[in-house]
């Protein structure tokens, strides 16, 4: 098979990259830990941004440029900024999410899910596109979707899931009037 956007072409297979992906994972990872057990609001926060930065470089290294622009956009920018201001108007944030009875069981029922996921995970034969048998026309239309997803994203939303997007747009708006409606002052 030739050399396509989804096999490595040379900087994937170095161990410089090898060294700053598991950096990042790591990142992810603990900025992810550090928003369940960090007793201060804001500082919880803070760790979920640069949780979000961190799944964003993953998305760039993956080559998944359409996903890392949205979760910068949406993830590391918008939520966050809610999450924050949401902080700041609490009073108390110091204090954080004081233990009850339901930690113990959350924490059983999290740990399932987690033996779930990577039971799935790893009992699941994946099926690669390296593995696969292509024909050439097959492998460049292949190298054409991988190589640049986002017009190929774009003529999907825009073409085949047009309604579906101008629905989702609009239920976006009702919820945003709807949220405006309960705050605004009588």
């Amino acid at each position: 098979m030739g050399e396509g956007p989804m096999t490595p072409t040379g900087i994937e297979t170095t161990p410089a990259f090898t060294i700053i992906w598991w950096a990042v994972a790591g990142t992810s990872v603990g900025a992810a830990v550090l928003v369940i057990v960090l007793p201060d609001l804001l500082k919880a926060a803070l760790s979920l941004v640069v949780s979000f930065l961190a799944v964003a470089a993953l998305f760039v290294m993956l080559n998944a440029e359409f996903l890392a622009v949205v979760q910068l956009l949406i993830y590391a920018g918008a939520i966050p900024i809610l999450v924050i201001f949401a902080v700041l108007v609490m009073r108390d944030v110091q204090r954080g999410n004081p233990f009850n009875r339901l930690r113990v069981p959350a924490l059983f029922l999290a740990g399932l899910v987690l033996a779930l996921i990577l039971f799935v995970t790893f009992d699941t034969k994946w099926n690669l596109l390296e593995d696969a048998t292509l024909t050439a026309g097959e492998q460049q239309q292949a190298a054409e979707v991988y190589g640049n997803s986002v017009p190929a994203l774009a003529e999907l939303l825009l073409n085949n899931y047009a309604l579906a997007l101008e629905v989702a747009a609009v239920l976006l708006l009702a919820a945003m009037v709807g949220a405006m409606a309960l705050v605004r002052e009588r």
